[in-house]
C-alpha cells in the first residue's frame, strides 16, 4: 500500500485557470520526495488536495492517502495520516502560547490530557524548541516559527508530512537547523513530500524528485532529474550550485564523470581524485576553454544575469 497515490488528478480554479492536468504518481511509505516547479506550476494546489482542503466538481481523479480515498467531508480525519506544514508559519500559529498551538490538534482529536502533554513536550523537543512551551508564538524568530509549525504537525503523529517551501526566507543557521530536523524525520522513516525551490537542499533530503509544471514533467531519482539540465532550464529551474561548479571544473580538465550533488559528494569526489592522483589535481587552459565556459554559464543565464 502506497503512502500517497494520485491518479489522473485535474483541477481548474473558478476563474478558469488550469492548475493541474492529468497528475499521476505514487509515493511509497518511508520515501522522501522533493516536488519542484516554477511559480504557478500547481505545487501548492496539489498539496491542498492531499488532505481534502481543495476538492470540488472541477477536480477529477482520485487521491488516496495510506490506501483511503481523500474525502473532503472528513478533512478532520486526515490529520492523523498526513500533516501539511504551510509556507507561512503564521497561518498555523494562532494561540496565546506555543504549547496551546502544539496541543490544539490532539485536543480536537479527543486525545487524553496526559497524552496531549506528552505529545507537546516530545514535538517541541524534536524541533529544538524544548522549554518554549510558554513562549508567545508571534514573539518567536522566523526560524523558530517554522520549527514551531512543524511541531504542531508532529503532535498529530501523522505517518506522512508534506512541507511547502520549508527553507524559504531563512538565514543560513536557521536553514541548516531545519534541514537537520527534516533529515532526522527522514531517518525515522517518516514519509516526506517537500515542495521547494531550494535545489541545494534537495540532495540532502530527497532520493527522488518530481518536476511539476501543471502536469508532471519528470519523476526520477534526484541525480537523474538534476542531470537533465536542459529540461530543468526549459521549465525555469536550476541545478545545485555544486553541480554547476564541477561542470566548470570539467572544462578545465578536472576528471569527473559524475557531477557531485552536494558538499558531501564534492568532498568525497575531491578526496578520491587527489588520492588517485597521488596528492595532485591538474587543471589546464586550452583554446576551447573560454568557449566551453561560456556555454556552461549561458545555460544558467536565466537565473544569473550578472554572470
Amino acid at each position: 500500500m502506497s503512502a500517497i497515490r494520485v491518479h489522473d488528478l485535474n483541477y481548474t480554479y473558478p476563474d478558469g485557470t488550469v492548475a493541474l492536468e492529468n497528475i499521476s504518481f505514487e509515493i511509497e511509505k518511508g520515501e522522501s520526495v522533493a516536488l519542484i516547479g516554477p511559480n504557478g506550476a500547481g505545487k501548492s494546489t496539489l498539496l491542498l488536495h492531499l488532505n481534502g482542503i481543495l476538492h470540488s466538481a472541477r477536480s477529477r481523479g482520485a487521491v488516496k492517502i495510506l490506501g483511503d480515498t481523500v474525502n473532503p467531508k472528513k478533512v478532520h480525519e486526515m490529520s492523523g495520516k498526513i500533516g501539511i506544514v504551510f509556507q507561512n508559519p503564521d497561518d498555523m500559529l494562532f494561540m496565546p502560547l506555543l504549547s496551546d498551538d502544539v496541543a490544539f490538534g490532539p485536543i480536537n482529536l479527543g486525545i487524553e490530557k496526559e497524552e496531549v502533554a506528552r505529545r507537546v513536550m516530545d514535538s517541541l523537543g524534536r524541533v529544538g524548541l524544548a522549554g518554549y512551551e510558554n513562549r508567545v508564538p508571534h514573539h518567536l524568530s522566523s526560524g523558530e516559527k517554522k520549527r514551531a509549525a512543524i511541531a504542531t504537525v508532529l503532535s498529530m503523529e501523522p505517518e506522512i508530512i508534506a512541507l511547502d517551501e520549508p527553507t524559504a526566507n531563512m538565514d543560513p543557521k536557521s536553514r541548516n537547523d531545519l534541514i537537520e530536523i527534516l533529515k532526522n524525520l527522514k531517518d525515522e522513516g517518516k514519509t516526506l513530500l517537500i515542495v521547494t525551490h531550494d535545489v541545494n537542499a534537495i540532495p540532502e533530503l530527497a532520493d527522488r524528485v518530481i518536476v511539476l509544471n501543471k502536469t508532471i514533467v519528470a519523476d526520477d531519482t534526484t541525480r537523474d532529474v538534476f542531470a537533465d539540465t536542459e529540461m530543468l532550464v526549459a521549465v525555469g529551474l536550476d541545478v545545485p550550485v555544486i553541480m554547476q561548479l564541477f561542470e566548470v571544473l570539467q572544462v578545465f580538465g578536472y576528471p569527473c564523470d559524475v557531477l557531485p550533488l552536494s558538499i558531501g559528494d564534492a568532498v568525497r569526489n575531491l578526496t578520491e581524485t587527489i588520492e588517485n592522483g597521488k596528492g595532485h589535481i591538474h587543471l589546464h587552459i586550452h583554446e576551447h576553454v573560454h568557449t566551453a565556459i561560456g556555454a556552461v554559464r549561458s545555460k544558467y543565464q536565466h537565473h544569473h544575469k550578472d554572470v
